[in-house]
């Protein structure tokens, strides 16, 4: 069984991880000798490329605050007239061992006075022992004579500075006024943007503030929602709304800055320093943990063809709550058919094929796994993926690969992947379900659905997989679609599915268009014995209409390793069999 990853809140913005983390920052004060903290702290700060208003200081530059050298002539300055006598135990305060279990740390309360121009104000905050693990303060506004005071959501969760002490700190108007105030509101989060880290067999849950910033520092793209051809929020049999299944959203990606994440050694990456951003449209709690709860569960990593989760994070803004944090893929599986495996005349990627089509089954079957001593496939505990298709195949290509020895094909996109219970309902039913319409299997139509219909949708993608490699992208985009492309008198509109319905719709069959292009893959030169078997295997067994006799994931597994195993010999994959269907 598969080991799950505990999601453990973080209301720390990351800091403990931060302390773990073994990577190391260029203090860069050799460069900033000649220029005040104020300005290197100022000419430092960087928009948020989520939210171009926002700015934020990158660690690996706001930490000169507690550089020695600097933090001493800033309060040395004349202008500033600090009391001698006071520098030494302030610096001591400000300029702290790194450790946060060892001394408490000053220099982002530091960094934030400096900003406001009012950095004599330090002592104050040093002699009440508001440290930077108090940060962000309450919302503070200047009312006549009085300030008024507004908590945080999240304060409770950390330490809360008492409303007397902070009237105290705060109650000069020529220092604090209305603009000086403002500016500490909003500057003090330029000094706390989060790091995102992680421990072994556990996802970070950053729960942040409205206020927070990001350290995001380029939106590369935007992706659209992958949920297949119908509409979020629409079925085309059903008025019920998407949401209402669990929380879809859009990807985008972005570029953490460097010293804001650390998530120790990563295959499969090329130092750019991009993460895919899945931001959930549904700000339901149940939504979003359904879909953690399915990605903790199967958090194994892209070595095992499973898309790893990161982290995540519940920020309220104004268009959202809930994002995901995943690595960024060299590009979905149509990208690579497009780009990578146009037609190849190289015969070596057909054995990575076999390797990765069985790694990608392997991993289906590890997500279906809860049933493995369960013979009824409609037992009430288990789960599916829900939406297999080449868009939720990623691939991955470490840095500099040119060749299949760097690359890897991983299962992502669990958005639609359930753990259903007898107590709710023991067998869903197509009406309630948002499914692509092009892989749905035939029970969509005719029967109940099980954790079968992702066999049936593998069999559609693998299907697929030999296509291109036998006549290229432009088939697999292009001519199949259309070919089985005929209305359908449910969804009034020309379908793409893999059958049909028959007999007044009670009954459906694999389209006669699918079985005659598969006939013409194993009469092309270049269908080896490998692929012959391959073919026959999706056609009799995963495109099996009757769900009952269609293998279960396990047992896809088994039969493509054997065909993996008869791999070795060079013939299996290049010689061209006489041999054909069945």
């Amino acid at each position: 069984m598969a080991s799950v990853s505990r999601h453990v809140e973080c209301y720390d913005r990351g800091d403990r991880l931060r302390q773990l983390s073994q990577k190391q920052y260029s203090s860069g004060a050799v460069q900033s000798s000649i220029k005040t903290l104020y300005n290197t702290l100022w000419e430092a700060a960087i928009y948020c490329s989520q939210d171009g208003n926002k700015r934020f200081i990158p660690f690996d530059v706001l930490q000169l605050a507690r550089d020695r050298r600097l933090v001493q002539e800033t309060l040395q300055q004349k202008k500033l007239g600090f009391p001698k006598a006071d520098i030494p135990r302030v610096l001591d305060a400000i300029c702290s061992s790194q450790n946060p279990e060892s001394r408490s740390s000053f220099f982002r309360v530091f960094s934030v006075l400096v900003l406001c121009k009012n950095t004599g104000y330090i002592t104050k905050f040093v002699d009440e022992g508001i440290d930077d693990s108090y940060l962000p303060l309450p919302f503070i506004r200047r009312n006549g004579d009085g300030i008024t005071i507004v908590r945080h959501k999240h304060e409770i969760n950390r330490p809360s500075v008492p409303e007397n002490v902070l009237r105290d700190i705060f109650k000069d108007s020529d220092d604090w006024d209305h603009g000086n105030l403002s500016n500490f509101n909003t500057r003090q989060w330029w000094t706390i943007a989060p790091f995102f880290g992680h421990e072994d067999n556990t996802i970070p849950h950053y729960v942040l503030e409205s206020g927070d910033v990001l350290p995001f520092t380029e939106k590369k793209r935007e992706m659209p929602p992958k949920i297949g051809d119908v509409q979020e929020g629409e079925d085309p049999l059903d008025d019920e709304t998407l949401l209402k299944e669990g929380g879809f959203g859009e990807v985008s990606i972005v570029k953490i800055h460097p010293s804001h994440y650390d998530f120790g050694k990563q295959p499969y990456t090329d130092g750019s320093h991009g993460f895919a951003l899945k931001r959930l449209k549904s700000p339901n709690t149940n939504d979003f943990n359904l879909e953690v709860g399915a990605l903790s569960k199967y958090n194994q990593g892209i070595d095992k063809h499973l898309i790893p989760l990161l982290a995540t994070i519940e920020k309220e803004d104004e268009t959202s709550k809930y994002y995901l944090l995943f690595p960024e893929a060299n590009g979905d599986l149509h990208f690579f058919w497009k780009n990578h495996f146009n037609k190849p005349t190289d015969e070596s990627l057909l054995r990575w094929m076999a390797e990765q089509c069985l790694g990608i089954t392997r991993a289906l079957s590890m997500l279906h796994q809860d049933q493995d001593t369960h013979k009824n496939d409609d037992y009430p505990i288990y789960g599916r993926h829900g939406d297999i298709k080449a868009a939720n195949i990623l691939w991955f290509a470490e840095a500099g690969a040119t060749g299949p020895s760097g690359w890897q094909l991983v299962l992502s996109d669990f958005g639609l992947m359930r753990f259903h219970r007898l107590m709710s309902r023991s067998i869903q039913t197509a009406r309630n379900l948002q499914k692509t319409i092009t892989y749905q299997a035939p029970e969509f139509d005719i029967a109940k659905i099980s954790r079968k219909s992702d066999i049936w949708a593998l069999g559609c993608t693998f299907l697929e997989f030999i296509t291109c490699y036998i006549f290229g992208y432009d088939a697999v985009n292009k001519d199949l679609p259309s070919r089985r492309g005929e209305y359908d008198e449910r969804l009034k509109f020309d379908a793409d599915k893999f059958y049909r319905t028959i007999d007044g719709n009670k009954k459906a069959e694999l389209k006669p268009v699918v079985r005659d292009w598969i006939s013409g893959l194993h009469s092309d030169p270049k269908c080896s014995q490998y692929i012959h078997e391959f073919l026959n295997y999706i056609e009799n067994s995963m495109l099996c209409i009757e769900r009952d006799k269609r293998p279960t994931a396990s047992e896809v597994a088994q039969s493509l390793e054997s065909l993996l195993n008869k791999c070795q010999s060079a013939s299996y994959l290049s010689s061209k069999s006489s041999s054909s269907k069945r």
